[in-house]
């Protein structure tokens, strides 16, 4: 029985790796994965995948030197202000999760206004998270369910104090880089994930391996704990 995909979450995982390896620069390891997300844009509808999260810095990464927390940064900022109309060439909606207050007020608007330009677009989801953690996520959300006063919380209704209630559980992660390991990344949504590591690094990685990582999840069987 071949397995629906709606949401696929990635974990981009090698590009200063990459770069180290090709004696590059890692601004050049890190434009270069951008450039990989950016190609996959054309081919979500064909693929059916509804949804993609991509894990694009974490809220560890703000310790990593300065010089390449600021190399991360510009990317974002140059993506989110001059690459939104591919996303509105293939009908995709573009959303932003994490702790985006950290970022200067000049990037947040932009964010904001990229994610408005985008919103009645209908044929897949864009999610970036950047300065995200889960544990964060969760933290904030059970704050915010206390905040609001619920007297019980229930699996169902504390999805709507997540960063965002509208996002379904991932079906399959993939991670590059040859890592075998979660990150802090989607720990909620990620409970019946199925998992899917590869030995390359992130912008090695291309359609055909997205191509391979789907049909290599439509071969497994997903019980959800049934048996």
């Amino acid at each position: 029985m071949k397995q629906n995909l709606n949401h696929l979450a990635i974990i981009m995982d090698g590009n200063a790796r990459w770069a180290k390896l090709h004696e590059k620069s890692k601004a050049d390891g890190h434009k270069k994965g951008a450039e990989v997300a950016k190609s996959l844009m054309p081919h979500l509808s064909r693929l059916g995948i509804k949804y993609l999260t991509l894990y694009t810095f974490s809220s560890e990464n703000w310790q990593r030197p300065a010089e390449e927390v600021s190399i991360l940064i510009n990317l974002l900022s140059h993506y989110v202000l001059h690459e939104t109309k591919i996303l509105t060439k293939y009908g995709i909606k573009l959303k932003v999760i994490g702790h985006l207050e950290k970022l200067a007020p000049s990037l947040q608007q932009k964010i904001k206004a990229a994610v408005e330009s985008t919103k009645n677009n209908s044929e897949a989801t864009v999610c970036i998270a950047f300065s995200y953690g889960s544990r964060a996520e969760i933290v904030d959300a059970f704050t915010k369910a206390i905040d609001s006063g619920i007297t019980k919380i229930t699996e169902d209704n504390f999805r709507n104090f997540l960063y965002d209630p509208e996002m379904p559980d991932v079906d399959l992660l993939i991670r590059t880089g040859n890592d075998y390991r979660i990150s802090n990344f989607l720990l909620w949504q990620l409970a019946y994930a199925e998992l899917y590591f590869l030995d390359k690094f992130w912008p090695e990685f291309d359609v055909s391996d997205l191509e391979k990582s789907i049909e290599n999840y439509s071969t497994r069987q997903r019980n959800f704990g049934g048996r």
